[in-house]
């Protein structure tokens, strides 16, 4: 199956530049039980559950103001995942690193995409996500959909666009299973109840929806010819799927919003915080419906898969692919992905070439993983130091303190495992694995896939690097094995690089990335909102990171 680039899309792309507002209320939603097993309280967005996703253009102005209304002084924050947020760093949303949380009652203006404090900067489209980052909200339902259509037309033709959403839940609260289960001397990994599958439409305008069900009483409708546009995104705290559909076939066109040339492929293998398109031709007549499978990596739960309660994890998820007619039955394919040939993600080439960058300026070796402390409780590190998040968060410190100490890692935290690089430097990262997979995403760069070793102890035999690399934001690190990215750092401010395994950022498996701090102090201008929240909860402002 082949797909050509397309001249013009089926999505009108003359239409007009939209100033798209919206008005979120973050609080909890009561009695929510997507698995139909066990009803609990999640995190919503205007009394919603699951939240509405957001489809917007390229060039549209997106902004969000977000209002705390929890009501029990737990504060909150949002952050675009895979977006640049160029030139506005204080947008990102990670919390105590680009701002304070929101506090209980407070409200914040998050400018997503071109605002125009910004400046003229790089177009970005595809398929995104927007989720909570403080203190692992999005575990606890904080999460939705963000797709954004490209203004000048897509790369490809197709028909219609639909987002499917891969999770999995939890019966408990997050912060009980961090505190209760997992940072304790039984380090009991939280291993969830259940995965989820479900689909949302989303087409270039603003009334995309999230469609009914989940697993298999979630329904795709497809019509028999055409073709359609599958985004797939991986909002897991812990589990890794691979997705497939009986009785046809795929190709990959995308990755974390990078157009990538056709790649076919039986299964696609989405980590946490990844997101992949794929295009599907619609049988030209059926009269069955087709199994979708999302099947759950039991392997990156460890000892936590021992420990169920005496509940048994469906680790193959399921819904179907209907064509329309009435008390149609499943078609026949196959049921396992044991036959089934794996891509690698190394393997994808970008439509709109970029050369490898050059030489790097700094190569720094990171090994990652997880240890004990001396009190047996599980604790994340990078070359050995366990991330805490700074008292002051870094933007503020790279506002405040002189030329020269901006420069000084140390500056920015004892514990922040802080990697400086001046403007427009090109930087080198190699990620180790220390034991175990985790999926590494960094915050306002996408970055160019150098290498990847299965096993990091063999010599080294380092490879040419590929005249256009992949470039995407979340990159899978495997079990014993390394990878080694390279960015350019041209974009000015505070950035966090975390595993996306959220049990794991939560004990600490993170550092940041300081880019450009003598450009970020003079050229961001931080919302003096901002700075007010801090004050209102008692951060300071000014000063080194450390407090």
């Amino acid at each position: 199956m082949k797909f050509h680039l397309a001249v013009s899309t089926v999505f009108a792309a003359c239409a007009l530049a939209a100033d798209v507002g919206k008005h979120w209320k973050i609080g909890w939603v009561d009695n929510v039980n997507p698995d139909g097993k066990f009803p609990r309280r999640a995190i919503g967005i205007n009394g919603e559950f699951p939240n509405c996703p957001l489809s917007v253009n390229s060039d549209d102005f997106v902004h969000i103001n977000v209002s705390n209304v929890f009501g029990d002084g737990r504060p909150t924050t949002l952050h675009g995942h895979g977006l640049y947020y160029k030139n506005v760093n204080y947008f990102d949303g990670a919390a105590n690193i680009a701002q304070c949380p929101i506090p209980d009652g407070q409200s914040f203006r998050y400018e997503l995409l071109n605002s125009p404090r910004a400046g003229k900067t790089e177009r970005q489209w595809g398929t995104y996500w927007l989720h909570g980052h403080y203190k692992g909200q999005y575990v606890d339902g904080l999460r939705t959909p963000f797709i954004i259509h490209n203004a000048d037309g897509e790369v490809y033709d197709y028909d219609d666009d639909y987002t499917v959403v891969l999770n999995d839940w939890y019966h408990e609260q997050h912060g009980y299973l961090i505190h209760h289960k997992y940072l304790t001397q039984d380090a009991i990994y939280p291993t969830p109840k259940e995965g989820l599958m479900y689909f949302a439409h989303t087409k270039v305008n603003q009334t995309s929806k999230n469609l009914p069900g989940y697993n298999e009483n979630a329904t795709l409708p497809f019509e028999p010819g055409k073709t359609y546009r599958l985004r797939l995104i991986n909002m897991s705290a812990a589990s890794r799927f691979d997705f497939w559909i009986e009785g046809h076939d795929m190709e990959i066109i995308e990755a974390d919003g990078t157009d990538v040339k056709p790649f076919p492929t039986d299964v696609v293998q989405v980590g946490i915080g990844q997101r992949y398109s794929v295009l599907v031709k619609a049988r030209n007549c059926s009269d069955h419906d087709w199994r979708i499978h999302a099947d759950m990596e039991k392997s990156v739960y460890g000892r936590g898969f021992q420990h169920q309660d005496g509940d048994h994890l469906k680790l193959n998820l399921t819904s179907k692919v209907s064509y329309g007619k009435k008390n149609a039955k499943l078609g026949k394919g196959r049921k396992t992905i044991k036959t089934f040939k794996l891509f690698d993600d190394f393997s994808l080439e970008p439509v709109q070439k970029k050369s490898a960058e050059s030489k790097p300026d700094m190569a720094v070796t990171l090994i990652v993983g997880m240890k004990e402390s001396d009190d047996a409780i599980p604790m994340g590190v990078v070359n050995g130091t366990t991330f805490k998040a700074p008292l002051t968060p870094p933007i503020l410190t790279m506002k405040s303190e002189n030329d020269t100490t901006i420069m000084d890692p140390k500056v920015y935290g004892p514990n922040s495992n802080a990697v400086v690089a001046p403007y427009n430097h090109t930087v080198e990262l190699k990620l180790v694995s220390g034991g175990g997979e985790h999926p590494i995403h960094l915050h306002g760069t996408k970055f160019q896939l150098v290498e990847k070793m299965q096993n990091a102890s063999l010599p080294h035999t380092k490879e040419s690097v590929r005249e256009n690399p992949m470039r995407r934001d979340t990159v899978i690190i495997p079990n014993g094995g390394s990878v080694t990215i390279r960015f350019r750092a041209d974009n000015p401010g505070a950035w966090i690089m975390h595993c996306h395994m959220d049990w794991h950022l939560s004990a600490g498996l993170a550092m940041l990335l300081i880019q450009a701090p003598k450009e970020a102090k003079e050229m961001l201008k931080v919302p003096s909102y901002l700075t007010q929240q801090c004050q209102m909860q008692g951060l300071p402002v000014h000063g080194n990171a450390g407090g």
